[in-house]
């Protein structure tokens, strides 16, 4: 059911209230962290040390000229990169995902400039997960390390020349949004979302982790979902606060 003209938005909200208006609280380039009871999340998580396990991308939202009535996503899973339905993260009769979603907002981040960073995640659809990459970013926390995860040499603004053929999921996100801030012309630094990286190399900015997205300074935090809810957080300790203890 939709929200009746003029009645203020009333948080917390079910998931099926939040998504019947997901015109209004969701954009085309909504950044989303997420963590669920799931082995493959667990051992992640616990690999690497942080709250959230996996991240991805908004990339279409209901709307009537498109004839379609759900909210997706694109990210890269280890079955590769696709495209899945939001509702089937956070819906169903006993809903386990928890989600955190957070905006990159300004001036310079136009439809267009979302468009150019979803369509440059698109086609690299089936494109694999890079295991590699993930295990050796676990084991550089595990055990304290800060390198680079390996020796390839960065050229700013030459993203062609290190166009990847693997992903994790939030170096994957990284990727799409430098790719676009390059093309329109837009300090890359600005889509730079790990705190504290300046001018980093190719493999800094592939090794972004969807902690790393949670903490950056750069993405304004908005709403997390959990067990069928919807509410709003205005910060990574307010979100954390919410998943750990369910404030309903």
């Amino acid at each position: 059911m939709s929200r009746n003209a003029g009645d203020e938005p009333k948080f917390p909200m079910t998931v099926e209230h939040f998504f019947a208006d997901a015109k209004m609280y969701l954009a085309r380039g909504d950044i989303l962290v997420s963590r669920s009871p799931t082995f493959a999340s667990r051992l992640i998580r616990f690999v690497a040390g942080q709250f959230f396990s996996h991240a991805a991308m908004i990339y279409l939202i209901p709307e009537a000229k498109g004839r379609f009535e759900h909210t997706f996503v694109i990210e890269s899973l280890f079955k590769g990169v696709g495209i899945a339905n939001l509702e089937t993260y956070v819906g169903g009769k006993h809903p386990v995902e928890e989600v955190g979603i957070m905006r990159l907002e300004g001036k310079r981040f136009t439809k267009a400039f979302f468009k150019r960073a979803n369509g440059t995640m698109l086609n690299e659809v089936n494109k694999p997960y890079d295991y590699h990459r993930f295990w050796s970013i676990a084991v550089s926390m595990v055990f304290g390390l800060h390198r680079t995860i390996s020796r390839m040499r960065h050229k700013p603004n030459v993203y062609r020349r290190w166009y990847p053929r693997q992903f994790i999921c939030s170096g994957f996100i990284q990727y799409g949004l430098y790719v676009a801030a390059v093309v329109e012309e837009i300090d890359s630094q600005s889509v730079i979302l790990k705190n504290g990286l300046d001018n980093p190399s190719a493999d800094q900015m592939m090794g972004t982790t969807p902690e790393d997205l949670a903490r950056s300074d750069k993405l304004t935090w908005k709403y997390v979902i959990r067990r069928g809810w919807v509410y709003e957080a205005a910060s990574y300790d307010e979100a954390q606060k919410i998943i750990s203890g369910g404030r309903l």
